[in-house]
This record gives structure tokens, C-alpha cells and sequence, in this order.
């Protein structure tokens, strides 16, 4: 038995910690302007949607790069993967690159660099968990003034003038707070491996922080830095209240932590952003998972608030209501993308709703004010575990509508198909190998258990499903746009005492392929269209075409291969006219546009390479611009911002150069 019969838990009260005086608001803000993307995914609700539309279907062939930024010199050795989601405001983009994090402010319109901000952590940023340029900065105004926050590597968070990229010397101490020194946990400052890879969430005075940790497949240990989640006072840098998503004694949630496991564990951060119901002023936390990823032993029990949907009050941190994804996670299924608020009509009632994206490709659904289902979510059993010390959950919780997005569990009709022989080959292998094959939620097995078992084969992996990419709403249609990858892995736990003080840690097998082909058959990623008036699934199209590294195979010679899709995860973007669409990172160098009631592919251009963040859009003067992150490591191409648009009459190009 679960300690809570129900997956849903209303909260009276929850542990936080007010340490500063209330700081009057700023005043209210004017609508924003349609043309501006001032948030992570451009609104509080996290639809990565935009109402422009001058950019229409008949038009869309005409756009062309109009400028690339390039990110040569930002970081050593160069920058072959940027996730940056710039922000556009006021006609001014903002973005991070390299490794040291750089902040940068161009013009929207030309690329040009107006102003460059770093901050040098020296050994500090040696030890942190994610030394890459993020996810991007976030934007604050009140009045006349306006900043941009962003969080080093080395888990500091600065407040720099939008205007100058100066640090604001009234915040913290000449603009930086050690995060760190917030956490209210022992630690040594200089090692501690906490960071962030999102940016923060900015509402009102108040900056909430989800920090990120190493990843857990081989943690070096069971005890671990807690993800706690922190807001600061968007003036000063005070701390306003600090969460806890591992609960500490007498909190609630904390008898979900077996024989004190509470105490040590760590991760259970919010890695991805957050997203805000700015009419209520509810916070809505995307939890990860605890330490370790695949190994539960340490920590029985149902792991509150480990890989949970959390609802909070964004001005207190009181916890409003919960919902746990994953029961004592055991397969890196945190979740991880930012929740998505949806109003709606069901069953003829209007409905404010909740949408959390998950790994294991599902569409959880809730109430964003009660947290409760709007469709039945029923607990199911799931398999047992027969790793030593280890306890899985008996069950877990199972949407019944949506349905899944994407292939869930793998049986032997999820192997590869293209000919009898290879599918003869993949069942050979399966059973040579004694690969575990199985339902959704079939826990990890020993690498080489006594029966021979070399590990489970699973479907989603711990890389989706869906992942940081994120889908997008259409608010007009009611129309929730996911993009997953069929990406399978092999859970396997082995000892490794000099690696890990755990009793088990992830290793042991890669995920077999049949002459150099995927063991899973097609698609290997695909876009979804969900209807969330209905819960139904509107269409379905594999994400692109079939890589060449498939088409070529001679095993698939004299075939005629329909598009499988990439072997990436899609990029989503959704405005009133179209959805644009590419493969992802390392897949084919193109942007798409589709019809967004048919998914039928509208147009397609050539880009200087992959794309390795999710595109957004603005618009300056009239003009529609489309902005996304690209690179292309076999050519020796870093990251590099391009921005395409159609070409304005009479007006030549311009070329952001990236230089300090």
C-alpha cells in the first residue's frame, strides 16, 4: 500500500521559511505586446504559442536567414549543443552562450551584439553539474527599470541591467547571491554539485529558482545535495521562502521516506522551467526524480515529492496540492518539461486545466486549482523488482485518457519488421542476450542476474518520450502539439564499489541493434496532435524523413522505406497560422512548417545546421522573424543563433559576429 491512498493530496500547510520583509509589488504591468517573447516558452503558461500570423502558408516559402550569431569565441572548447530559448523585448534579444554561461544582449532585428556579461567562478564552475550555456536568462521590469536574471553554472544567480548588462549593485552583493548558501543544508560552497540548466521563473518581486544536479545513472553516492527550490526577492536578492521536495521530519510527505532516507537523499530538484497561473499566483513545479536514477534500495517507499506535479503559492511556497507521476522512481522518469495551462471546454463546462508531459509519454491532466483528474487516472499494478533490497511500487498511476503518445512497454511486436529475417534476428538476439521484455513500468533487472538476464528493455527510455523540447498549445483550438522520441535503453544495475558507495548503480548494456538498424520498428519520432477538449488523439506524423544512415543500410535494400522520422527528439513551435517543426539535434539540417489540423507538411527549408533548441518568434517593424540555435559538429560548425524572416524590401542582410 501506498502511504497515501489517493495520488492526490490537498495540503493545509507545508514547511517554509520566510526570511525577509514584504517588499511592496511593482506596479502592474500593460498587456504585452503580441510581437515580444518575454518568458522561456513566450507566456506564464508555458504554451510556446504565438497569436502572429503574418507569416501564413502561402507566404512562408519566402523566408530566408537574415542573420546568424555566432558563438566561436564564447567558449573553450567551442559550443556544439546551445537548448537557449533567446527572450525578445523591446526589439533587444537576450540569450546565454558557451560553457562560462555568457549573457548577451543583440539587436533583434540586425543580430548585432549590443552587450557581452560573464561571470568568472574559476574552480567553483570546475564542479558544477551542468557547464553549459542553459536554457536561457529571464526578464524583470517594474517601472523604469528592467533586468535580466540568469544562474551561472556554479549555481549563482546575478541580476544584470537590461540596458547595460551592468550587474545591479543593490542586489545581493554587487548583483550575485550564492544560491548555495540558501539551500539550508551543509556544504562546502566551491564543490557542492547543484546548478541549473532552466531559467528562473520571474513574477512580481519574486524569482524562483528549480535547481538541477548531476545526473544519477552512477551517482557516487546515495547521500546527495537535496534539490530544494528557492525564491529570492527580485530586488534585493533576500531569500523570500525555500520548498522542500524531500520533505523533511515532520513535514508532510515525509513518512513516504523509509527508515530515514529523507535525511540523505538527494536531487528531486525542478530542472526544467516552471510555469505560473499568474491570476492566482499558483506555481507549478515539474519535480525530478531522487537519487539514484535506477536504484531505489536506499530510499524505500513512494518518495514524496520526488517526480511529482507540485502546485505552490508562488508569494509563500505553501504546497496547494500534489501529484505524483512515477512511485519511487526507479526508471529516470522525472518530469521534464514545464506544465502547460490549458483553458478549455469538456463535457460543455469550461475548465482551467493543467497538462504535465512526461517521459514514459504520457499526457497527465489535471485541475490546475484542485489538482485533481479531469479524466480517471487509475492506480495499476505494475511488475514487481527482483533486484536485492530493492521494492518497487505495486502500482502506478495510468491515464486513461489521453492515451499514450508514443510506443509504452516492448513486446515482440515492437521489434523490427522491415523483413522476416530481421525480425527473425531481433527475436534471436532477444532471447541469446535473455534481454527482460515488458510493460511499462518493468523495473530494471541486474546486469547478470542468476537466470542469465543481462537487463530490461524498456520503452521510453530515461530520454523520452518527451523531454526538455517541450510541446505546445494552440489556446484558439484547443489543440496540444507533442513531439517524443521512440528511444528505447537497457536497464541494467550492476556493483561498482569503487565507483559508488550504492549497493547498485546503473551499467551493463547498451540497447542492441539488428545489423546496424534500431531493434524497434518505426516511427522513431513523431508529432502528436491531442484534442484536450476531448482527450482524443487528432493525428499522428513521424517527425521528418528516414535518416540516411537507415535508408543505406544494405540490409534494407530494393525496399521501399515510408519516413520513419528522426532518431531526435522534435523541436515545437505553434502560432496562429502554422506549427514549425524540426528534428532536433543531430537530425536533418531543416525547418518545417505543417498544417496544424493535419500535420501535413506545408514547406521545409534548408538551415546552416541541426537545430538544438526550440525555435521561437517575434516581430519587429511588421516583420516576423523565426529564431532558433543551430550546429553542426561533422563540418566543424558551433552553435550559432539564426534568425530567418522574410526578406524586407530593399534591405540587405545583417550578421551578428558574436565578438566580446
Amino acid at each position: 500500500m501506498h502511504a497515501f491512498p489517493v495520488t492526490v493530496f490537498l495540503a493545509v500547510t507545508t514547511a517554509v521559511v520566510l526570511v525577509s520583509a514584504q517588499v511592496p509589488p511593482p506596479a502592474p504591468q500593460t498587456a504585452r505586446d503580441a510581437g515580444e517573447w518575454r518568458q522561456y516558452h513566450r507566456d506564464f503558461a508555458s504554451t510556446r504559442y504565438s497569436p502572429l500570423d503574418a507569416l501564413t502558408p502561402d507566404n512562408v516559402s519566402n523566408l530566408t536567414v537574415a542573420w546568424r550569431w555566432k558563438s566561436d569565441n564564447f567558449s573553450t572548447p567551442v559550443e556544439y549543443k546551445n537548448e537557449n530559448t533567446p527572450l525578445m523585448v523591446g526589439g533587444t534579444l537576450y540569450f546565454t552562450a558557451g560553457a562560462r554561461r555568457w549573457v548577451v544582449a543583440a539587436d533583434a532585428v540586425t543580430g548585432e551584439t549590443k552587450w557581452t556579461w560573464y561571470l568568472d567562478e574559476s574552480d567553483r564552475a570546475d564542479s558544477a553539474p551542468r557547464r553549459t550555456s542553459g536554457r536561457g536568462v529571464s526578464y524583470w521590469a517594474s517601472g523604469a527599470e528592467e533586468r535580466i536574471f540568469t544562474v551561472t553554472p556554479g549555481f549563482q544567480l546575478v541580476a544584470l541591467d537590461a540596458r547595460t548588462g551592468h550587474p545591479v549593485a543593490g542586489f545581493g552583493r554587487d548583483g550575485v547571491v550564492d544560491l548555495k548558501t540558501l539551500l539550508g543544508v551543509p556544504l562546502d560552497v566551491r564543490t557542492a554539485a547543484i546548478g541549473s540548466s532552466s531559467p528562473p521563473l520571474v513574477f512580481e518581486d519574486f524569482v524562483v529558482i528549480g535547481p538541477a544536479l548531476e545526473v544519477g545513472t552512477r551517482p557516487p553516492s546515495y547521500r546527495n545535495v537535496p534539490g530544494r527550490i528557492l525564491a529570492v526577492d527580485a530586488r534585493t536578492g533576500a531569500l523570500r521562502w525555500r520548498f522542500n521536495p524531500i520533505p523533511q521530519e515532520g513535514e508532510d510527505g515525509n513518512e513516504t521516506w523509509e527508515h530515514g532516507s529523507a535525511e540523505y537523499t538527494g536531487n528531486a530538484g525542478a530542472w526544467a522551467p516552471l510555469t505560473l497561473d499568474d491570476k492566482r499566483g499558483y506555481l507549478y513545479l515539474p519535480l525530478e526524480a531522487a537519487t539514484g536514477d535506477y536504484y531505489g534500495g536506499h530510499r524505500l517507499g513512494d518518495n514524496l515529492f520526488s517526480s511529482t506535479l507540485a502546485c505552490l503559492d508562488v508569494r509563500t511556497g505553501r504546497r496547494i496540492w500534489h501529484f505524483q507521476t512515477v512511485h519511487h522512481d526507479i526508471w529516470d522518469w522525472d518530469n521534464p518539461t514545464a506544465p502547460i495551462l490549458a483553458d478549455v471546454t469538456i463535457d460543455g463546462q469550461p475548465r482551467e486545466v493543467v497538462v504535465q508531459l512526461t517521459k514514459q509519454a504520457f499526457a497527465y491532466v489535471l485541475d490546475r486549482v484542485t489538482g485533481k483528474p479531469i479524466w480517471p487516472i487509475e492506480e495499476r499494478p505494475v511488475p514487481a523488482s527482483d533486484v536485492p533490497g530493492e521494492r518497487a511500487a505495486r502500482t502506478q498511476p495510468i491515464p486513461t485518457r489521453p492515451a499514450g503518445y508514443d510506443r509504452q512497454g516492448v513486446t515482440e511486436d515492437d521489434l523490427i519488421d522491415f523483413t522476416p529475417e530481421l525480425r527473425a534476428e531481433a527475436l534471436a538476439l532477444i532471447a541469446d542476450r535473455k534481454i527482460r521484455l515488458g510493460v511499462l513500468f518493468t523495473p530494471p533487472s541486474l546486469a547478470a542476474a542468476d537466470d542469465g538476464t543481462s537487463g530490461t528493455l524498456t520503452l521510453p527510455g530515461s530520454l523520452g518520450g518527451s523531454n526538455w523540447e517541450h510541446g505546445a498549445f494552440d489556446p484558439e483550438t484547443g489543440l496540444l502539439y507533442v513531439g517524443s522520441w521512440t528511444s528505447p535503453a537497457m536497464l541494467a544495475l550492476t556493483r561498482d564499489p569503487q565507483r559508488s558507495d550504492m549497493d547498485y548503480v546503473g551499467g551493463g548494456g547498451r540497447v542492441p541493434t539488428v545489423r546496424g538498424l534500431p531493434i524497434i520498428k518505426p516511427p522513431y519520432s513523431r508529432i502528436t496532435a491531442i484534442n484536450l477538449q476531448t482527450g482524443e488523439h487528432v493525428w499522428m506524423v513521424p517527425n521528418g524523413e528516414t535518416p540516411s544512415t537507415i535508408a543505406n543500410n544494405p540490409a534494407l535494400k530494393g525496399l521501399d522505406i515510408p519516413p520513419t522520422g528522426a532518431q531526435t527528439r522534435p523541436v515545437l513551435l505553434a502560432t496562429r497560422t502554422m506549427l514549425f517543426t524540426a528534428d532536433g539535434y543531430r537530425g536533418e539540417a531543416k525547418l518545417r512548417a505543417l498544417d496544424k489540423a493535419t500535420g501535413r507538411r506545408l514547406w521545409e527549408a534548408a538551415l546552416p545546421g541541426s537545430v538544438s533548441s526550440s525555435p521561437m518568434t517575434y516581430m519587429v517593424n511588421g516583420r516576423q522573424f523565426i529564431a532558433m540555435w543551430t550546429s553542426d559538429q561533422s563540418s566543424s560548425q558551433p552553435s550559432e543563433l539564426v534568425a530567418m524572416a522574410i526578406p524586407a524590401p530593399g534591405a540587405g542582410r545583417g550578421r551578428g559576429r558574436g565578438l566580446r
